[in-house]
């Protein structure tokens, strides 16, 4: 018999805008295990490979990371409070040439 692996409780625990003209920053709890990402929207990092980019605790995230990461997005249990920041991350997955 296979074990389900799947998540079964994703939330958000925290989140913010940084100082630096547009980054964003969100905490997700995956079944009690909480992950740090980070949207470099920095003013600095316009005009830069860098603009866009997702980053998780070893660095840029891989093809693979950023669709697990958005599946895990999409399933927030209560994303009301969270909606700009998780939107944000969302859109910026779900683009084709961002991989």
């Amino acid at each position: 018999m296979e074990e389900d692996t799947a998540p079964t409780t994703v939330m958000v625990t925290d989140g913010a805008a940084a100082a630096d003209g547009g980054s964003l920053w969100i905490q997700i709890s995956i079944d009690g295990q909480v992950r740090n990402y980070l949207l470099d929207r920095a003013l600095a990092s316009r005009g830069t490979p860098r603009y866009d980019t997702i980053c998780g605790a070893h660095g840029v995230l891989s093809k693979g990371e950023r669709k697990e990461l958005r599946g895990w997005l999409a399933r927030i249990a209560d994303p009301a409070m969270w909606t700009g920041i998780v939107s944000t991350f969302v859109e910026v997955l779900s683009r084709p040439d961002a991989e």
